[in-house]
């Protein structure tokens, strides 16, 4: 994820608001950010306590990284809409890009939250 998370951001929702009925419901989008939220809080917590050093993020917390996706591709296959949104946004490849770093990880929450964000300021339901 690069430093411009929150640009891509913009233009992923921006993107998806002109394909009229492809946006995704802010509950729908909420749902995966709890996810990601409940994780990096966890990170921020264990690396205030010295649990996690030298970037790298322990294994329990890369299982449920990858535990998230697999609910990601999930609501994918049960939804179309979502399986859009998340193909605009290249959640998959960004969860693939963490590759046990924290710091891309807390990246990667922050594009998700971006998202969330503009997809509620571009008028998002």
């Amino acid at each position: 994820m690069s430093k411009d998370y929150v640009k891509r951001a913009a233009e992923v929702i921006k993107d998806l608001k002109k394909e009229n009925g492809k946006m995704v419901t802010t509950s729908q989008i909420r749902k995966f950010l709890a996810g990601v939220n409940a994780i990096k809080n966890k990170v921020q917590i264990r690396t205030f306590q010295g649990e996690i050093t030298e970037g790298r993020l322990p294994e329990d917390i890369q299982r449920e990284i990858q535990a998230l996706k697999v609910k990601l591709v999930y609501q994918c296959g049960r939804e179309p809409k979502v399986k859009t949104f998340v193909e605009k946004a290249k959640l998959l490849d960004g969860i693939d890009a963490i590759e046990g770093s924290t710091k891309k990880f807390l990246d990667f929450a922050g594009y998700v939250e971006a998202l969330v964000a503009y997809h509620k300021y571009e008028g998002g339901e």
